[in-house]
């Protein structure tokens, strides 16, 4: 869906020059102590923790800590899926909030048809016309122009995820004792807990759009191979029973492929499909995230175990990511409910909500549209 975002910002719409931020990738930064700091805790957690880190994802790892500890929820990056290392722009968009559904698809057509054209523009073997091209030039110095038409369809969108990643942390504290617990009892590293995080933030009532439930996202089909689930009930809505579900299922993974970054892999993927891809390369997890292009393998899968290991680390040295986070309280946990009706949402109901919400959309495109405009003038 392409957007046109060549529009003047009428007056009213105008914010304060103070609330626009136009946030770029080479704007954003640590000082020099800070790096060193991040260097030396890495290098303790490779030595803390017993899972490997790949220097293939290393670059990787580095992102998602950037995703879940430094870029908030109105920071978009645009970055090569297969590459995340390779940002090409971070967007601040102006407000307050969570942005809503409608601003989020607004950036993501922006930024991708924005640089969709650079790149395309320079795999004609152009020259860089401004300084923002010369920049998307140098991220590929050396590499051949068929390069920059690959890449211009390998565009995403990342979402920064600070405050959730924050809320999670403080809500993993009513449930991370007996996590680990459960997970050693089971024989297992109690760190795996971080995962919890990567999967749900810690909120028990979480629910994907593919029909995960629970603190440890496990679907319908998975679910049941451990836990009661029926129409009227569902023990992934337990935090004590799906953890010891979860446990089960990384134990026998780990069990089946002898390696922990492999029965992580599989648990965001899947252990069939893990065990095709440990087939095909032997088991060499740095040769399936380089290459294995099995079926629906794609950037959740390739990055799930870099995410774990970046949640690993930001939870080892909590203080040094988000500063007195010890002395705030922890929001109250929902209570435990595994037994329920089916919910029954009549018709005339959907169909007034998405009525509501299509007479809404424009106005809220437009404005979306007006601000990342005059927030990227300003910044010229």
């Amino acid at each position: 869906m392409n957007t046109s975002v060549e529009r003047s910002m009428t007056s009213e719409m105008r914010p304060a020059r103070s609330r626009l931020r136009f946030v770029t990738h080479w704007a954003i930064g640590l000082c020099g102590s800070v790096c060193l700091l991040i260097a030396v805790m890495t290098s303790e957690v490779s030595a803390t923790f017993p899972f490997p880190r790949p220097s293939v994802i290393e670059p990787n790892i580095k992102f998602w800590v950037d995703v879940f500890a430094t870029y908030s929820e109105r920071d978009f990056i645009l970055v090569d899926r297969d590459h995340v290392w390779r940002v090409y722009q971070v967007v601040h968009l102006p407000g307050e909030g969570s942005p809503s559904r409608t601003e989020i698809d607004v950036v993501n057509d922006y930024l991708k048809n924005k640089f969709s054209n650079i790149l395309n523009r320079l795999a004609s073997g152009q020259a860089p016309a401004d300084y923002e091209e010369l920049r998307v030039a140098a991220l590929f110095h050396g590499e051949p122009l068929l390069a920059y038409a690959a890449a211009a369809q390998n565009l995403r969108v990342q979402e920064g995820m600070r405050e959730r990643f924050r809320e999670g942390l403080l809500r993993s504290r009513y449930y991370r004792s007996s996590m680990e617990r459960i997970f050693a009892d089971a024989g297992i590293p109690a760190e795996l807990v971080a995962l919890a995080e990567v999967e749900s933030g810690f909120y028990s009532r979480a629910r994907s759009n593919a029909g995960a439930v629970g603190i440890w996202q496990f679907t319908r089909g998975t679910g049941r191979q451990f836990m009661r689930i029926t129409s009227y009930h569902d023990d992934r809505l337990d935090p004590v029973t799906e953890t010891e579900a979860a446990a089960k299922l990384l134990r026998s993974n780990y069990l089946t492929f002898g390696s922990w970054p492999l029965a992580i892999t599989a648990y965001d993927y899947g252990s069939a499909g893990m065990a095709e891809a440990a087939q095909q390369y032997a088991g060499d997890f740095d040769r399936i995230i380089r290459s294995y292009e099995g079926a629906h393998f794609g950037f959740a899968s390739k990055n799930y175990y870099a995410e774990f290991l970046a949640a690993l680390q930001i939870n080892e040295f909590e203080d040094a990511y988000f500063p007195n986070i010890r002395y705030d309280d922890a929001p109250p946990p929902p209570p435990v409910r595994t037994d329920f009706a089916p919910p029954r949402i009549a018709r005339r109901r959907l169909l007034r909500r998405a009525a509501y919400h299509h007479r809404h959309r424009l106005h809220r495109r437009r404005r979306v549209i007006a601000l990342i405009t005059t927030a990227e003038a300003i910044e010229s």
